[in-house]
């Protein structure tokens, strides 16, 4: 059985990086360093999916007015496809409107197909398009309404 708690120790964080280097591109990668400063950040809300006590996935969250926007998510590859991210996505609606949020938002490469496909198919629907956002890629930004 799969959870979802609360990132809170120093361990969690070591775990969601080394699945954040291993499943983003080179490019889009942050450095250790800047990703613990974006976890630490205040408006910052960092969740974990476990399986048998092993960190296998992470979604970070940036709380913002009615708007919780998706900054990151992250599953080991060996866990993908098997329903890990619908999970945390689910979870994610639950804490929005627990915190009476109006939507949750979240930025895609426009050539990341299966990231659009897969949040499409969980509600949320493309707004705007992101001119050049990911260095020469332009990003869909993507809202689920509550």
């Amino acid at each position: 059985m799969i959870s979802i708690d609360k990132a809170v120790s120093l361990s969690d964080f070591e775990e969601m990086y080394k699945i954040h280097t291993s499943v983003f591109l080179s490019f889009d990668q942050m450095t250790k360093e800047s990703f613990l400063d974006e976890i630490n950040h205040k408006n910052r809300l960092y969740f974990v999916a476990k399986k048998d006590n092993e960190i296998i996935g992470y979604i970070g969250l940036y709380e913002y007015d009615d708007d919780l926007s998706i900054m990151g998510v992250g599953v080991l590859k060996s866990f993908q496809n098997r329903g890990v991210g619908t999970k945390m996505l689910k979870f994610v609606k639950k804490v929005a409107k627990e915190k009476l949020k109006k939507s949750i938002s979240l930025e895609v490469d426009v050539l990341n197909i299966n990231a659009t496909l897969f949040y499409k198919k969980n509600g949320f629907i493309v707004t705007n398009i992101r001119k050049k956002y990911y260095k020469d890629n332009d990003a869909l930004v993507m809202f689920y309404y509550l």
